[in-house]
């Protein structure tokens, strides 16, 4: 009888809502509709407190483990618990992982770097706010060098991400492969409610989200913007007529709010990916975004880019979006969903799992 290769993934981040938690979520879904072989078992380790519900494959399992921080997880818990369940591939999927023990025991490394805003100046990203978020930052900046060179695989989530790894971390560009980020297949449903004349924005408070900025923008062409209302998912504010905070809510629970809006401001200025891009446009919204980062390249031409600094550019781009066609026209966002829904979960399952399959047989 043929020994099965065992295929350990690093599931810790799904105790967050996070970007990162979302894509390892989507792998696991992904792993579960396509056909993987009978000689193969993946195992997902996940901490014990992690709330989660999937429909596995009998060859997938989902184990829980003891967590005591992520450092500790990443360079003692998960090989441990790798090595004993027979492992030879562990990947880790948040920019994160060791090498040292992995190596010691024979069981190769794949690493997901989602991207290196880390490693960017504070000018860009916010600074840690806390002694925590330092340590996390010290983390990070110590690590990614040294797993990056010794990983079999890195994967990444668009070719902006890949560019800027190669450029940060020095890496040969033939050993980064892109597998983006996905839609949840909720937003794939029939609309809920109306669109609204509401004007999204999904957010956050670091730096390179540019929010306080933008919002300073629409405040002064409020003249332009009468009868409408601003919304904004990820951070709390203080509520006006003209403003509406929501705070930060379950991604999936996000869809009533895209279909109440008509049109979406994407104004970070680093991103490596932005699944509310491809949110936005499944929920047929009409899209304003940053030129900057992978915007342009996840957007292509299915929204309106501009100059996140430029008052004067989304100025243009709001006039433009509240005065043409009554926003898209009709066949392109019909378009635009369909590309939209091309950001599936078996996508991203399939091109990972050819890489284990590569790197295994």
């Amino acid at each position: 009888m043929v020994k099965k290769k065992i295929i350990i993934i690093d599931g810790s981040s799904l105790i967050q809502n996070r970007g990162t938690s979302a894509y390892v979520h989507s792998l696991i879904s992904g792993l579960s509709k396509i056909n993987i072989s009978s000689k193969i078992s993946i195992i997902v380790f996940v901490p014990l407190n992690c709330k989660l519900s999937f429909s596995l494959k009998n060859n997938i399992k989902i184990i829980k483990k003891p967590f005591v921080n992520k450092i500790i997880w990443d360079l003692l818990l998960l090989p441990l618990y790798c090595w004993f369940a027979g492992g030879s591939l562990l990947h880790y999927t948040e920019n994160t992982g060791g090498s040292f023990l992995p190596r010691l025991m024979g069981i190769k490394v794949l690493l997901t770097i989602h991207d290196v805003s880390f490693l960017k100046p504070f000018r860009l990203v916010s600074n840690p706010s806390s002694l925590k978020q330092w340590i996390g930052l010290f983390y990070r900046k110590l690590c990614i060098n040294n797993i990056a060179k010794n990983s079999t695989i890195i994967f990444t989530v668009s070719k902006f991400a890949k560019k800027d790894i190669v450029k940060e971390l020095r890496l040969p560009s033939k050993k980064i492969r892109v597998t983006n980020n996905c839609l949840s297949q909720k937003f794939l449903l029939p609309r809920t409610c109306l669109q609204e004349k509401k004007i999204l924005l999904v957010t956050g408070s670091s730096n390179q989200k540019n929010f306080n900025f933008t919002l300073q923008c629409l405040k002064n062409i409020k003249n332009i913007l009468k009868g409408w209302k601003i919304i904004v998912v990820g951070i709390r504010g203080k509520n006006s007529q003209f403003i509406k905070y929501i705070g930060e809510i379950d991604r999936d629970d996000l869809i009533k709010y895209y279909d109440q809006s008509s049109i979406m401001i994407m104004p970070s200025l680093y991103e490596s990916f932005s699944i509310p891009l491809i949110e936005g446009l499944s929920r047929g919204l009409l899209i304003i975004s940053s030129n900057k980062g992978a915007a342009p390249e996840i957007i292509k031409n299915f929204g309106l880019l501009y100059n996140p600094k430029s008052c004067e550019e989304l100025k243009t781009n709001l006039i433009h979006a509240l005065n043409k066609n009554k926003f898209l026209k009709k066949s392109n966002k019909h378009k635009a969903k369909i590309y939209a829904s091309l950001y599936t979960d078996k996508k991203l399952a399939k091109v990972t799992y050819n890489n284990y399959s590569s790197i295994i047989d």
